[in-house]
């Protein structure tokens, strides 16, 4: 099936006057956590075993070495459990702070 959700001219309208601007506070360092979704489900997918599969663990760290190069601002990374935290460095403009 198809989910669309529509939104202008509809009775959930009134929410745009609640936006605000995204802009990030200057001159503070930004963590950034990304939770893994559906990880137990991907998990028993992969044989993956518990508590720590050199794996998953490899894979884990693969890709937030990619994310790492992909934004020069990010300073540090670090895992835990299913997820990851990315931390901005206090001077990023990223996200137009």
């Amino acid at each position: 099936g198809t989910c669309r959700i529509v939104m202008a001219n509809s009775r959930f309208e009134y929410v745009k006057q609640f936006e605000l601007d995204d802009t990030i506070l200057p001159h503070a360092w930004i963590v950034l956590r990304v939770d893994g979704k559906g990880f137990t489900k991907f998990s028993d997918a992969h044989n993956f075993q518990k508590p720590n599969d050199d794996r998953c663990l490899n894979l884990m760290n693969a890709a937030a070495q990619a994310v790492m190069a992909a934004f020069p601002d990010l300073v540090f990374a670090y895992g835990q459990s299913d997820e990851y935290s990315f931390v901005l460095h206090k001077t990023s403009n990223l996200y137009s702070r």
